[in-house]
Formats: C-alpha cells, sequence, structure tokens
C-alpha cells in the first residue's frame, strides 16, 4: 500500500521504516503528542522536530506551513504528511515518526488591566469628545474570564459609537493575531470622564444672547460623557440661550443656538436685484432668520409677500 502511494507522489513520506532506513533518510520529522503555539499560523516546526544531514533542507522542512489555529486542532500523521508533500515540489525523501495524532493548542494568557483600559480609552476618544487622558477606568470585570493569545495580539472594539452607559459600560473586543480574527469576548467597566468645560457663572434667562461674565470654566466629573460640551467660554459668547440656564449648569452645545440675525416681526432692508439695477426698500420679516436662512419677508410698499434670504443683521435679498 505505502510503495503505491509514494510511487505517485513527489515527496516521499515514510510512515514506518527499519532502523537502518531511518539512518539513511535525508531528514526525520517526529511528531509531538502535542503542543502549545502563540501563532495562529502553524509550521513543522511548531509541531515535530526535524532533524538531518542538511541543514539548509532541514530549515526549509521546519518551516513547512501547516494552516492555522483559532483554539484547538487535532493532525493526524497522514494530515501533516500530505501538507509536506504539498509546500515541497522537489523529490525528498522523509521519515515521519512519533505520535499518529498531535492536539495543537493556543497558548493563552489573561490580560492585564491596563492593558483593556487602554483600548477602551483609544476607542471612547474616538466616538467621544474627550481625549484619552480625561477618560478614567475605574474598574474592569471579569478579566479572569478573559484568554488572549500569547502572540503579538492586537485588540479592537467591534461595538461602534458611544456607549449609552458609562458607569456600567458594556463593549465587544476583539482579538487579531498574525492579522487574523481569533474571538471576540464582552468587557464590563466603569468609566469615569473628569475634564474641563464651560460653565454658567449667573442666572441666563429664556434667550439670552450670552455673554462673557456669564460664563467660566471649571475641571469637574462629567455626569454624562454622552452629551456634548462647550469645552471653553469663548466658543459660547454670543450664543442664545434654549432655556432658562442657573449657575453651575454645564453649557451643553444642544442647550443654546445661534444668536438669529433677523428676528420675525422687525423691519428689514430688502435688495431686489435684476441686472445691473438694484433697489432696497423695508420689508417686516415674517419669521427668525440665521446667516443664509431663506425666511420670508413682506414688502411695506406693495403688502407683498416675498421669499428671501438673510445676508445680514436686518438685512435680506430676494431669493433667486
Amino acid at each position: 500500500m505505502l510503495v503505491a502511494v509514494t510511487a505517485m507522489i513527489a515527496v516521499l513520506i515514510c510512515f514506518r521504516m527499519s532502523a537502518a532506513e531511518v539512518a539513511s533518510a535525508s531528514c526525520l520529522v517526529r511528531l509531538r503528542p502535542q503542543a502549545s503555539v502563540k501563532s495562529a499560523t502553524l509550521i513543522l516546526a511548531d509541531i515535530a522536530d526535524v532533524s538531518g544531514d542538511d541543514e539548509a533542507l532541514v530549515a526549509r522542512l521546519a518551516q513547512t506551513p501547516l494552516g492555522s489555529i483559532t483554539d484547538v486542532l487535532l493532525l493526524s500523521r497522514a494530515e501533516v504528511a500530505a501538507l509536506i508533500r504539498s509546500a515541497n515540489a522537489n523529490s525528498v525523501e522523509v521519515v515521519l515518526t512519533g505520535a499518529d495524532f498531535t492536539r495543537v493548542t493556543l497558548a493563552t494568557r489573561t490580560p492585564a488591566a491596563a492593558e483593556i483600559a487602554a483600548v477602551l480609552k483609544s476607542h471612547l476618544a474616538l466616538v467621544t469628545q474627550w481625549r484619552q487622558d480625561e477618560i478614567e477606568i475605574h474598574s474592569i470585570d471579569n478579566l479572569k474570564a478573559i484568554e488572549l493569545p500569547e502572540g503579538d495580539v492586537q485588540l479592537r472594539v467591534v461595538s461602534r459609537g458611544a456607549p449609552s452607559n458609562f458607569r456600567s459600560m458594556l463593549l465587544s473586543v476583539e482579538a487579531i493575531l498574525d492579522r487574523k480574527p481569533l474571538r471576540t469576548f464582552w468587557v464590563k467597566a466603569d468609566v469615569h470622564v473628569r475634564a474641563q468645560v464651560a460653565q454658567v457663572a449667573k442666572p441666563v434667562a429664556f434667550h439670552s444672547v450670552l455673554k462673557a461674565d456669564d460664563l467660566r470654566e471649571k475641571v469637574c466629573d462629567i455626569e454624562d460623557p454622552r452629551t456634548e460640551y462647550f469645552r471653553t467660554s469663548a466658543e459660547a459668547i454670543g450664543k442664545v440661550s434654549r432655556r432658562a440656564l442657573a449657575p453651575g449648569d454645564l453649557l451643553s452645545r444642544n442647550g443654546v443656538e445661534d444668536a438669529g440675525l433677523v428676528r420675525s416681526g422687525e423691519t428689514v432692508r430688502l435688495t431686489v436685484e435684476s441686472g445691473s439695477l438694484r433697489m432696497t426698500v423695508l420689508a417686516r420679516a415674517l419669521q427668525n432668520g440665521k446667516l443664509g436662512d431663506p425666511i420670508k419677508v413682506r414688502n411695506m410698499d406693495s403688502d407683498r409677500v416675498i421669499s428671501a434670504v438673510v445676508t445680514g443683521r436686518g438685512e435680506v435679498r430676494v431669493a433667486n
């Protein structure tokens, strides 16, 4: 049976040989019954001892690829023989001895808290307005239940966007080894943010224009890190409050709006252009408007309602 098979293939693999035949073989490959590896990409040297007089040949055979592993892999002697034949086009006399089966496992370790914390901070800095040095990981649960490969593993957060609960954050993290995704696990963490933001210094009435003395900057704990806050007072000066603000309130971006250049009911200058002709008349704004906003105005001479575009404070022009 063995003679018939070896006559059909370019590489001669001998499963059972006498002591004299083994001694005369070009290379001897002795399979181990079990092996633990750090890389997800297997080579023959990971699971067998390769020896022979031709050092170059031994080195080449030792690098024979055997596929990849994600957790546990069972390789038979026949499978290893086929892989050796497939990877070596030239005729090579190899004696394959040792275990009939090799159980291969991917060596694992428990990650350090700092390693997971760094991955979480990097992700949160991308999906929120907070810098990594402003994000504090107070605790990480279930670390002992996480198994990472011992090799050069890379971690990335699979979950998209900001988490809904920073104090009990649950994120999906993927382990990648040799550029291949290996496994995904869940990380539960208690995350806090401490940062400088703009804070209301004195009462501000609804729809008031914010001035410099209305605000101050303070470093404080951020109760809801999902909210977008103004980081400096200068960013908010000139904005209009959308609700009444109390001293101590953190100033969020959805709590204010840009000041309108035109207010409904006020008199505005309406510019009408036709070719080289340009005419300006008075009109009454029927809507509020910011720069570039389309609004309705009423021509005070003709009483006609006209569509116009806001071009400046108290100024509009006929929309094209």
